[in-house]
C-alpha cells in the first residue's frame, strides 16, 4: 500500500515536470542608432522588400503609438524527403510581429500551421502546428508516425531556414535605412 501511494506520488510529480511541446518561434533583434519613431518607420517602409515579398503577404495591424506592426504570410512547403510529396505540399501559414523601441527592433515569427495540398488524390496531408521540437505524438490520417514525425523535421528545418533568410534581409534593409539617418 506504501509502495502504491509513493509511486503514486512520484509519477504525480513527474508528470508536473513533463513538459509540453511548445510550438515554433522565430525571433531576433538588431540594435539601431534611430528614435523608436524613425525604426517604426524604417520597419513599415522594410517591410515590402522582406517579409511582404513572401506569398500571400499582408499587413494586418499598424499600431502607430504602440510602435508595432502586425502581418501574415505563408510559405510554400514541398517535402525534401517523402517519397509521397504531392499529399504533404502545401503551406506553412505564419504571423509576423515587428516591435519597434528606442534603438531596437524586435521581430517574432510564429503560429506557423502546416496545411496539405486539398487537390492531392485522396485528399492532403495537415501536420498543423509546428513545433520547436519533437511534436505531440498524435496520429494524422493518411500517414504513419513515423512519417508524420519526418515531416514536420523537415517542415521545421525549412521553415528556419526561410525564415533566417526574410529576417536577413530585414535586418539588413534595417541597418541600411540607419546608416542614411532615415
Amino acid at each position: 500500500m506504501r509502495t502504491a501511494y509513493l509511486l503514486t506520488l512520484f509519477l504525480a510529480g513527474f508528470a508536473a515536470f513533463a513538459q509540453e511541446p511548445r510550438p515554433l518561434v522565430i525571433a531576433d533583434a538588431v540594435a539601431l542608432p534611430l528614435s523608436g519613431v524613425q525604426v517604426f518607420h524604417a520597419a513599415l517602409k522594410t517591410w515590402p522588400y522582406s517579409f511582404g515579398q513572401e506569398p500571400g503577404a499582408h499587413i494586418l495591424l499598424v499600431d502607430t503609438a504602440g510602435g508595432s506592426i502586425k502581418g501574415v504570410a505563408r510559405f510554400n512547403f514541398r517535402s525534401s524527403a517523402l517519397g509521397s510529396r504531392e499529399a504533404s505540399m502545401g503551406v506553412v501559414r505564419y504571423e509576423v510581429t515587428i516591435q519597434a523601441e528606442n534603438g531596437q527592433c524586435r521581430v517574432q515569427v510564429g503560429h506557423l500551421v502546416h496545411t496539405g495540398n486539398q487537390s492531392a488524390p485522396g485528399g492532403g496531408v495537415d501536420i498543423g502546428m509546428i513545433y520547436a521540437a519533437q511534436r505531440p505524438q498524435t496520429s494524422i490520417p493518411g500517414i504513419s508516425m513515423g512519417t508524420a514525425n519526418r515531416l514536420h523535421d523537415d517542415i521545421r528545418a525549412q521553415v528556419q531556414a526561410r525564415m533566417d533568410a526574410v529576417m536577413k534581409n530585414f535586418f539588413s534593409a534595417m541597418r541600411r535605412a540607419a546608416s542614411q539617418g532615415q
